[in-house]
């Protein structure tokens, strides 16, 4: 009924973009690779923010954090939302993120 061409070969217009884009519409690496050292950090970063945003969804879990670090829990509230955020903060929670 309908037909859709997709291949760059029948359709022209789609010559440059299937060069630089993956079959998955992604753009391909034409650089040189990252280091290893960025990649961990980066994905280390992205699961204290995941690990954070956890914490804050579940109350049970904050005042935990908040009875075991003698805090308030609006503090401890504060505390995660930073780091949910990516905002640099000094380390006042213990044990919530292995190291």
């Amino acid at each position: 009924m309908f037909s859709a061409e997709f291949s760059g070969a029948r359709n022209p217009s789609m010559g440059a973009a299937s060069i630089l884009y993956s079959s998955r519409g992604l753009p391909v690496d034409q650089g040189e690779p990252a280091s290893e050292q960025s990649h961990k950090e980066d994905y280390e970063s992205i699961q204290r923010k995941r690990r954070a945003e956890m914490i804050l969804a579940q109350y049970d879990l904050l005042m935990k954090y908040a009875v075991e670090n003698n805090l308030s829990i609006p503090q401890t509230r504060q505390y995660f939302r930073k780091v949910a955020l990516g905002i640099p903060t000094e380390p006042i929670i213990k044990n919530w993120f292995p190291s």
